[in-house]
């Protein structure tokens, strides 16, 4: 699913454009080229949920998460929470590379694998100098 697929979805679940745009204060324009895929999400993350409110998608649930997660892809951005993660950082070469049907050397797979299977706050690596 694509960022305006799910924003359009949801508003129609509320109502039509005009109803949703009026009752969340915004132009009925604006509403219209966001679930047609002419205008990409807001940048600014308030503004961007501000719309996750006004669709009714309750904070940190999983699909508040997926509405932030697509708006980031329909942006080419990497989410905001994962924008400073170091681990992220440190794999996405290997995710890439991955992507582009590259083989991944031992050390970037177990890289990889760490990240996806390990609490956020843990460390990734062990080869940093530090004891455990």
């Amino acid at each position: 699913m694509k960022f305006h697929e799910m924003f359009k979805k949801r508003r129609m679940e509320i109502g039509t454009v005009r109803e949703f745009a009026k009752r969340a204060g915004l132009d009925v324009a604006y509403v219209s080229r966001l679930e047609n895929g002419v205008t990409l999400p807001p940048k600014d993350s308030g503004k961007l949920s501000k719309l996750a409110v006004a669709l009714e998608i309750a904070k940190d649930s999983d699909e508040w998460q997926e509405f932030m997660d697509l708006a980031a892809v329909a942006k080419n951005e990497l989410p905001e929470d994962l924008r400073d993660d170091e681990r992220v950082a440190s794999v996405l070469p290997a995710f890439y590379r991955t992507l582009r049907n590259k083989e991944l050397d031992e050390e970037d797979l177990e890289k990889l694998l760490s990240l996806i299977k390990s609490p956020k706050d843990e460390s990734l690596t062990r080869d940093s100098g530090e004891e455990e």
